[in-house]
């Protein structure tokens, strides 16, 4: 299995909430910031995104976007207004529909994801801050094809509707994280980036396959057939990361998903990890998630 599908299936998405919004005329949405990743879709009409870290972007019919633990932000219609708390707006849709027949309308799906506990954090390696993918856009592929049949999947009352919508966003959100065209900011580095390039995709698929081998860097230098230093530089030009530390954060990761999912004894969790003892791996673990191995694990099943 490659790289990416083992990160995802630790990552275990669930679309966990997603509603068909309609507004008409002036309109606006506040968001309060979430720990979560956030889309949407414009199926009708246009808005606008607007951050409070001063980003933003415009969403036309069709456009998908996915925002990363976004701050508070709002979503605003062509004519403006004094936003609607969102969760208000869900409470009670009529906020939204003040105007009366004729009136301009936009609808959109919004929604979020969520994660395993465990690796919840990895999303931050596989996703841009902000993606938005133009509903024109010729590079979108099977993307354009998904976006289609989810608007089409929304306003159908089609029996099974909603596990049709929650598998479509699954695939959705995947087809996102892979989506990186060069005109995006930051889409030149990350493990995709290395997944990409013969050299450092071989050396990612190498540590995967084998996270417990004692690598080092001369050995997966020679396990690509480049020098020691190049592949150095190259590897973290392209990832972000020097080869032994994503080396160490992938074994990190290994353990945490063993301590909340498994029985497995501590001594073979750390060798998981690539640590000889548990007291070593212990000493490890604790500096790179300020918890023990037993305290993070009785922290998972208190979430």
């Amino acid at each position: 299995m490659d790289p990416f599908s083992q990160i995802v299936i630790l990552l275990k998405p669930q679309a966990v909430f997603w509603r068909v919004i309609e507004a008409q005329d002036a309109w606006a949405i506040r968001f309060l910031p979430a720990g979560v990743v956030v889309f949407g879709q414009m199926i009708e009409g246009t808005a606008r995104v607007e951050r409070d870290d001063g980003h933003g972007f415009d969403l036309a019919a069709g456009d998908f976007m996915l925002m990363a633990a976004p701050p508070p932000w709002s979503m605003v219609g062509s004519k403006g207004a004094t936003p609607v708390d969102f969760k208000a707006a869900i409470a009670d849709p009529a906020l939204l529909l003040p105007a009366g027949p004729g009136a301009t309308t936009a609808r959109f799906i919004a929604g979020s994801f969520t994660f395993a506990p465990a690796n919840a954090d990895l999303v931050a390696s596989l996703m841009l801050p902000i993606v938005h993918v133009r509903g024109a856009d010729p590079l979108m592929g099977s993307l354009s094809a998904l976006l289609s049949a989810l608007g089409d999947e929304a306003l159908s009352n089609r029996p099974g509707r909603s596990l049709v919508l929650d598998r479509l966003l699954e695939v959705l959100l995947i087809e996102a994280l892979r989506y990186r065209p060069a005109s995006m900011q930051g889409a030149d580095k990350g493990l995709l980036t290395g997944l990409a390039d013969a050299k450092i995709g071989k050396a990612l698929r190498v540590m995967h396959e084998d996270a417990q081998r004692p690598w080092t860097v001369a050995a997966l230098a020679n396990a690509v057939g480049m020098s020691r230093s190049a592949f150095a530089a190259r590897f973290t030009l392209l990832v972000g990361l020097s080869p032994i530390d994503y080396l160490a954060n992938w074994r990190m990761t290994l353990a945490k998903e063993a301590l909340a999912s498994s029985n497995k004894p501590m001594v073979e969790i750390a060798e998981i990890a690539g640590y000889q003892s548990v007291s070593a791996f212990s000493t490890g673990f604790k500096r790179a998630t300020g918890l023990s191995p037993k305290f993070y694990a009785r922290s998972l099943t208190l979430t």
